[in-house]
């Protein structure tokens, strides 16, 4: 039976199939995908307030505008809003090298970060005299720092759909630094097939073929801090982890002992990717043990 969003609940995006909108599995908070494979995204407003929904994809914004959603609204995006491109990943083969790594660290990426509306109430009222102040966090990794995106002023927004955000950059003292060796060092422990020196499959969402979707423009405005993000790793089917079958075992089916340590080193792979939990890692070790 299908449950109901509670309304404590704060908006969230998804990735589904573009044929019967399934939700893709999330491992991690990966995301597994084929190469030119078409997706959409789910998205979803619990609250009693519209929100804005602003989205990137491979580190940078699908568009210069973003998404409304109205209360309660469920909206499946499937392509770039500007130019109305359907969303595609397509995979590509790059050397498995620490410089490689890093120009490959926001392939995939799907940021979407979620903004209340902005209503006059008895605490907020003297604002609306001054500058509305967007502040968006874009992270620029492979880079040393990361400076904070402000947008500022007017708003043409989509009702239901999107909106039309203009802004400036303005000089700011940065929130926080990032080193590249902690950017690689967290791409390659995200990741356990990764092997240095040998080769890498990777995938970047790009545009196919024109969507049909339709954007009406409204007037709205929105507070200056997101209230809830998802933020995914869309990556190759080929990256995800190896799963181990169940191990069905008769009392006339004799494993040798290569064969189980074999599959418990499977299993610590398994347990170490987040797939097995503790209890489930314990019984299986305990069971292939008992075969030795």
């Amino acid at each position: 039976m299908a449950k109901i969003a509670n309304s404590t609940t704060k908006p969230g995006a998804w990735v589904v199939n573009s044929k019967d909108r399934g939700r893709k599995s999330i491992k991690s908070g990966k995301v597994y995908l084929t190469d030119s494979e078409e997706f959409e995204i789910e998205l979803f407003n619990p609250l009693t307030e519209c929100v804005l929904a602003d989205i990137k994809l491979n580190g940078q914004s699908i568009s210069k505008t973003g998404l409304v959603l109205k209360p309660g609204q469920r909206f499946y995006l499937d392509c770039f809003i500007d130019d109305k491109k359907k969303f595609v990943f397509n995979t590509y083969e790059v050397e498995a090298t620490l410089e490689s790594i890093s120009a490959i660290s926001n392939n995939g990426k799907l940021e979407v970060y979620f903004y209340k509306e902005s209503v006059v109430s008895i605490n907020n009222w003297r604002d609306r005299f001054n500058t509305v102040i967007i502040e968006r966090y874009y992270p620029t990794y492979p880079y040393w720092t990361t400076t904070p995106y402000y947008g500022t002023g007017s708003y043409n927004i989509y009702s239901g759909t999107t909106t039309n955000i203009v802004g400036t950059t303005l000089n700011t003292n940065s929130t926080g630094s990032y080193t590249l060796g902690d950017n690689l060092m967290n791409q390659l422990n995200s990741t356990s097939n990764i092997q240095i020196g040998g080769s890498l499959e990777t995938g970047r969402v790009e545009k196919g073929n024109n969507s049909k979707q339709q954007f009406k423009e409204i007037d709205m405005e929105f507070d200056k801090y997101h209230i809830s993000s998802t933020i995914l790793e869309l990556l190759p089917e080929s990256r995800k982890p190896v799963e181990l079958k169940n191990v069905k075992t008769k009392q006339s089916q004799l494993l040798s002992s290569d064969e189980v340590i074999e599959l418990i080193k499977k299993l610590g792979e398994l347990h170490s990717a987040g797939i097995l939990t503790d209890d489930e890692f314990s019984e299986k070790k305990k069971e292939l043990l008992s075969k030795l």
